[in-house]
């Protein structure tokens, strides 16, 4: 089925990006106004607050879920030039799409450079002739650092065309391993909400920060926080009722299995910095923390979890229905040793686009 976009009147600057759109728990975008109660705690009375629209009930739509454009990564945070380009190829393709997306979704890691991570830590730079320099950052240093890749990714993707909406998800690289309250405002103050929820037409999406189910220990107060606003906005979701709710983070949930313990997992990527082997149990949320989160999202009938961080595609499926789909890199592409050899989607960087048609979704790898 076609889709023929509403076509926006709004000049590029005039359409919220960043921290202008992601706010209050909530998103904004012209194209597709929120409800006025949606983003409360506690607001479901028995009555209806979905937005409503003169759509056919069925009618197709469109949307596009990129990762890890994560300026830096290639050459050690001394340069972002490759990311850059990756970034600014998916920005052209979505804009040259026929079939117009609402939205991109990038989920995580937008740059490198975090303080958290970096910070008096010795980084390999690996320079175009094959030689290897050590640095050591300040935390100065990598907040500076930091700013302006913030800065570049988005003049890069404010070239996004302003009918498609932008979502802008925090990785581990965005706010640390442990993120912190001060790492985490950081992001606030560049990109907006680190969790949000929005309606497009009757499918709810929600945005979580997974970096703190991943480790919430310098944060407990704000993990505490935003587990009771993601219960609270599954319930919500669940008694309008949205046709889907798909939750968008930055780690998988899971790789492989939906009870996969962390410890037993043996795959493993070479690195192509030169440095460690990363192996598979260091992608996802541990299994503790990953019990519990799956039965709420049993519980409130979720379709698809969205996740990137990997840094290559695996899409795996729970035994209660809901699939977990992670989407590959826009920077650097690893290939994991326990991807199981009968999945056959590339091996390449890229975006995902979704399409939702009534109960129905499919999606499709797109290779950049």
């Amino acid at each position: 089925m076609d889709f023929k976009p509403t076509t926006s009147t709004t000049k590029q600057s005039e359409i919220p990006r960043f921290s202008n759109a992601q706010k209050d728990r909530s998103f904004y975008h012209p194209l597709f106004p929120q409800p006025n109660r949606h983003n409360s705690n506690n607001d479901y009375d028995g009555s209806s607050s979905m937005i409503t629209t003169t759509d056919p009930p069925h009618e197709t739509y469109c949307f596009v879920v990129a990762a890890d454009t994560q300026l830096g990564m290639t050459h050690g945070n001394t340069d972002w030039e490759k990311e850059k380009e990756y970034s600014r190829a998916a920005v052209e393709y979505m804009n040259q799409m026929n079939k117009r997306p609402l939205f991109c979704c990038v989920c995580g890691d937008l740059v490198d450079m975090t303080a958290e991570i970096y910070a008096s830590r010795g980084v390999k730079d690996i320079k175009d002739e094959g030689k290897i320099e050590e640095k050591k950052w300040t935390r100065e240093e990598c907040d500076r650092i930091q700013d302006q890749q913030n800065a570049d990714f988005q003049t890069i993707w404010s070239d996004l065309h302003p009918d498609i909406a932008l979502v802008c998800v925090c990785g581990n690289h965005d706010v640390g391993n442990r993120p912190t309250p001060a790492s985490i405002e950081r992001f606030r103050s560049a990109f907006g909400d680190d969790y949000f929820s929005f309606w497009v037409k009757d499918s709810y999406n929600i945005i979580v920060n997974t970096s703190l189910f991943s480790d919430s220990g310098n944060a407990p107060e704000l993990f505490q926080e935003q587990w009771d606003w993601l219960e609270d906005r599954l319930r919500y979701a669940a008694q309008q009722p949205a046709r889907h709710i798909f939750v968008f983070g930055h780690h998988p949930w899971f790789l492989y299995h939906e009870d996969e313990d962390e410890a037993d997992m043996k795959g493993f990527s070479p690195n192509p910095s030169g440095g460690p082997d990363v192996k598979d149990s260091y992608f996802v949320i541990p299994r503790t923390v990953r019990r519990k989160v799956l039965a709420l999202f049993a519980k409130y009938k979720v379709t698809a979890a969205l996740a990137g961080h990997f840094h290559q595609n695996l899409v795996s499926k729970t035994s209660f229905g809901m699939h977990m789909i992670v989407t590959s890199s826009l920077s650097m592409v690893l290939q994991s040793t326990g991807i199981p050899k009968e999945f056959h989607e590339p091996r390449t960087r890229g975006i995902r686009i979704f399409d939702v048609n009534g109960d129905k979704f499919a999606h499709q790898f797109i290779t950049i």
